[in-house]
């Protein structure tokens, strides 16, 4: 087994699948959030991500940027670094810290020339503006992924197998598979 299929499965993220549950019963208000629950909001918000991005800090971003909700609206993002700080990265960490201050950014609410540049200077300013879009498109109300931590976990290994080998030779290694395997189901 190659190291970057055993990074991806279900028991490396047991810890962040059972802090995302704490989300689960968590609703927010229906003023911004019309889909309701935290959970849902997280999924939706995941699989939106992940038809966009093959940054898989991001799209862990996207998928638990809220679970400090599970201990309270107010400062969610203090809530959820100190659930994730020992089962994140420090990029996916920084994005969740900061998913909140791109909308004080955008909107001209953040004050000081200092925290404004070294917002919009920071290496990963430009993810933290994916992952507010990701946010806003993951309110719908009435949708709820049919996703769960398999899948989820073999998403990001398809991302990862992206990544490493290219889109475009990960694409023909699958045409490949698939026509080995309607071969070796013309011959039975």
């Amino acid at each position: 087994m190659s190291m970057s299929r055993e990074i991806f499965t279900i028991n490396e993220y047991a810890e962040v699948f059972r802090i995302l549950e704490l989300t689960k019963g968590v609703y927010q208000d229906s003023a911004h959030h019309e889909e309701g629950e935290v959970y849902i909001h997280s999924l939706q918000t995941f699989v939106k991500a992940s038809r966009e991005s093959m940054d898989i800090d991001l799209l862990l971003a996207a998928l638990l940027h809220d679970v400090g909700k599970a201990n309270g609206s107010y400062d969610h993002e203090k809530h959820s670094i100190e659930l994730l700080k020992d089962c994140a990265s420090v990029k996916t960490l920084w994005l969740i810290e900061n998913h909140m201050r791109i909308w004080y950014y955008l909107l001209g609410q953040m004050r000081g020339w200092k925290k404004c540049t070294d917002l919009a200077n920071h290496p990963w300013f430009g993810e933290l503006c994916q992952l507010g879009r990701f946010d806003k498109l993951g309110r719908v109300k009435g949708w709820v992924p049919k996703i769960g931590p398999e899948e989820i976990v073999k998403m990001l290994y398809k991302v990862a197998i992206q990544r490493w080998l290219g889109w475009e030779e990960w694409i023909s290694k699958k045409k490949l598979l698939k026509e080995r395997k309607k071969k070796n189901e013309t011959k039975i």
